[in-house]
């Protein structure tokens, strides 16, 4: 299957394809076994992805649970006085520390020298004009991500 036939699939699952091509996509899931049984398979997944309708609350479930929460004893009032002194000690330098690292790396950050430049108008009119489908963003990603290139360096 190649990867339009499959783009194709996801915009008719999604709704997404003109009637006249979506009806010869489904003739052709007739026709052919292996497509439609590739169709199931993203269909089963595209449903499991709904969430169960909620279930109703029973009777007398908020009552039960007031009642509850008013029967516990109410919880000591958490305050840094009530903490160990060693505790008390951890947090203030795990501050003072982040507070040093943090003015260190923002000190050795290099400015930006120049704002990134707009994109062509052309290229934005494109994109504006042309109906993008969720399929069509999806392929983008993969195609973007298989450009980059599995174990290259970061260069910097």
């Amino acid at each position: 299957m190649t990867r339009g036939t499959e783009q194709d699939l996801i915009r008719l699952l999604h709704g997404e394809l003109p009637p006249d091509e979506a009806r010869e996509l489904r003739a052709r899931l007739r026709r052919e076994p292996e497509l439609a049984e590739a169709f199931d398979r993203l269909e089963r997944a595209w449903s499991g992805l709904a969430l169960p309708p909620p279930s109703p609350v029973p009777a007398g479930f908020a009552g039960r649970v007031m009642a509850r929460a008013r029967s516990q004893p109410a919880p000591a009032a958490l305050s840094w006085t009530a903490a160990p002194r060693w505790v008390r000690a951890a947090a203030a330098a795990a501050l003072l520390a982040g507070a040093a690292l943090g003015a260190g790396v923002g000190g050795s950050w290099p400015a930006a020298e120049k704002a990134p430049e707009p994109a062509p108008a052309s290229a934005l009119a494109a994109t504006e004009a042309a109906e993008y489908s969720l399929a069509e963003g999806y392929w983008d990603v993969v195609d973007d991500d298989d450009a980059g290139g599995a174990g290259e360096e970061i260069q910097r």
